[in-house]
């Protein structure tokens, strides 16, 4: 019987073993958002809404060139979580407009307030109009930038508006998570940050303390 020679075994092993690195080098992956939810002091209780998001962005690109370097295998979807490291295994994904009501569905609902899958006549609409969202790598500065409009109304009697934008930066230190978290800490700001109560008094759904 012919011995199979223990270097060529060797060289066959190292090998296979660098076909597989590469190839889990080279899979697509998901942006990683967190989002942390505020803990509600108001809860408007008994509120309900039907949520719209409207992408009105003159800049569809999310990325700038410099940013999709570094994010040059991204599957161009979003994987939103709330724990403290990121989730293993199979996540929910959405796409950008996905991902915004995801969060702005979290933020109402830690407010007490119930969002309605399906529009009734009665339902008060929260629109959220987003004009710009970006993340962009300047030099070894992570800059990410956020503005958007909340109008809600009740059969376009009283409207309540609210104009809300966010910028912030983060040093590049270890590639792409440094731009994921700043996602994630602007994208958490900018949501929280939008005064549901004023919104929800502006528009007469509510009696103004």
């Amino acid at each position: 019987m012919k011995q199979i020679n223990p270097f060529l075994t060797c060289l066959l092993v190292a090998g296979i073993m660098a076909l597989l690195f590469l190839g889990a080098c080279t899979k697509p992956y998901h942006f990683y958002v967190k989002y942390d939810r505020p803990e509600s002091s108001t809860p408007l209780i008994d509120q309900t809404v039907y949520l719209q998001i409207i992408d009105d962005r003159t800049n569809k690109l999310f990325l700038s060139e410099n940013a999709s370097k570094e994010f040059d295998r991204w599957d161009r979807s979003f994987a939103l979580y709330h724990t403290e490291k990121k989730p293993k295994g199979d996540v929910e994904t959405h796409q950008m407009v996905g991902l915004i009501e995801a969060v702005m569905q979290q933020r109402l609902e830690t407010a007490g307030i119930a969002v309605l899958k399906e529009k009734k006549d009665e339902t008060p609409v929260l629109t959220l109009n987003l004009k710009k969202i970006e993340l962009m790598l300047k030099g070894r500065t992570w800059v990410s930038d956020i503005r958007y409009e909340a109008k809600l109304t009740q059969d376009n009697l009283k409207v309540g508006k609210e104009q809300v934008s966010a910028q912030a930066e983060r040093t590049k230190v270890m590639g792409r998570s440094a731009g994921e978290r700043l996602l994630g800490d602007i994208l958490t700001d900018s949501i929280n940050q939008l005064n549901l109560e004023k919104l929800f008094n502006n528009a007469g759904l509510t009696s103004t303390p």
